[in-house]
Parts: structure tokens; sequence; C-alpha cells
């Protein structure tokens, strides 16, 4: 009876082995195949994160601040992932 449960055990850790292995290969292959899509999405994001120049010009300059739509900065762009990779 010992030597069945010792043969149950070393399959319980093979099939554990084969599902870590193929979990990193699959993990691996996707970081792969979409990184060109990963790259541009991490960009986006980090632009985003950034104060857009034009946006930091109109808040220093006051002397448009009556006209409709001027000094106001544009809304921040959309962090869904969709969104970014669309464009």
């Amino acid at each position: 009876m010992g030597a069945g449960g010792s043969r149950a055990r070393q399959n319980a850790m093979r099939s554990g082995v084969v599902v870590l292995g193929a979990v990193a290969f699959g993990y691996l292959s996707f970081r792969v195949g979409f990184k060109p899509y990963l790259d541009q999405a991490q960009e986006a994001i980090e632009s985003s994160n950034d104060p857009p120049a034009a946006a930091a010009a109109a808040d220093d300059d006051e002397s448009g601040a009556d006209v409709p739509g001027e000094g106001v900065a544009d809304p921040a762009p959309s962090k869904d992932p969709a969104v970014v990779l669309r464009d």
C-alpha cells in the first residue's frame, strides 16, 4: 500500500510541474506575440501621464481667459486599452 501512495505523489508532482511549465510557456508566448502592441500601449500610457506643453502654456497665459474655449485644457485621454491600441 505504501508503494501506491508514493506513485500517486510522484504523478501529482509531475502534473504540477507540467502545469507550471505550460503556464510559463503561455505567458512567454503571449509577451513575445503581443510585444509591439504592449510597447505601444505602454508609450501611450506614459505620454498621457505627462502634461502636454500646449496645456501648460495655456494655463500660464491669462490674456485669453475671457474667450470661451481658450485656455481650457483638453480632457484627459482615455486609459482604456482598446482605445490605446486602436490609435
